[in-house]
């Protein structure tokens, strides 16, 4: 069953290690400029420099995306900033950036970035992997085809139609991934710049969503975008960890940003 949830936010708490997650977002760009883009790692929608000893998390980088090809982005100014190396064309792309899978585990003196077999009397861990993509549209909007563009997330939001066509109320289809496949039965969120404007820096709380479903059997989901605005997209989904000795789970986060238009 759909739940919008405009009338009654709903604070989803959940027993992980990670209250930031990560989303990806850039700066609205013309054909022949630079494009500038942020990695959000921390409270939605909310920019914070990455603590130093975070920062090899993100040692990929980010990457733009399009049918002709990846292209790196370089880090400039504040660590979470990237822009192109060189001007970029007018089109559609997926600007892309992941957190690199990590061991957290918990003890009574809180939690470490390590596994259970490093973590003195360790009462829970997971392997983190965060995914995030921001839909890029540059001058006339492109098919398709552009940003439906697999990146390979091992969990990925994939859009079925160019979310620049969509309007407030009208259905955004995308498909959850996982390793390549379809995954049903994933419950996805959304939520928009603006709905929730508490302070949950401190009570380790995801910010209140405006949009909850969950994926049929064929991965897909139809997001309804009650108004215009920044959108982030999330899935999380987790399985057991190979060894239980060393860990009990992998846990994957994805998120995707876009823009829906008045």
């Amino acid at each position: 069953m759909k739940k919008l949830l405009l009338a009654t936010a709903i604070c989803t708490v959940s027993f992980s290690a990670q209250a930031h997650r990560v989303w990806v977002q850039s700066e609205p760009t013309k054909a022949g400029e630079i494009l500038k883009a942020d990695i959000g790692y921390g409270e939605f929608p909310t920019l914070e420099p990455i603590a130093e000893k975070r920062l090899h998390f993100f040692e990929k980088g980010m990457v733009l995306v399009n049918a002709e090809g990846k292209q790196k982005l370089m880090q400039k100014g504040e660590n979470y900033h990237y822009e192109s190396a060189k001007p970029v064309k007018a089109g559609s792309y997926v600007l892309a950036a992941e957190y690199k899978p990590t061991f957290w585990s918990q003890n009574a003196e809180g939690w470490k970035q390590a596994d259970m077999q490093n973590t003195p009397n360790a009462t829970y861990c997971e392997r983190t992997a965060m995914y995030g993509k921001n839909i890029v549209n540059i001058g006339k909007a492109a098919e398709k085809n552009d940003v439906a563009e697999v990146v390979g997330h091992e969990l990925e939001i994939v859009p079925m139609v160019n979310p620049t066509t969509i309007k407030v109320g009208e259905r955004f289809k995308v498909v959850v991934l996982y390793q390549g496949e379809p995954l049903p039965n994933a419950t996805l969120t959304a939520t928009f710049k603006g709905f929730d404007n508490s302070d949950n820096q401190h009570t380790h709380k995801v910010e209140a969503q405006a949009f909850s479903d969950t994926t049929g059997a064929d991965g897909t989901v139809d997001i309804i975008p009650l108004r215009d605005g920044f959108w982030k997209a999330a899935v999380v989904y987790e399985t057991p960890f190979e060894k239980p000795e060393q860990c009990q789970k992998h846990k994957h986060y994805a998120s995707l940003t876009f823009d829906i238009n008045k």
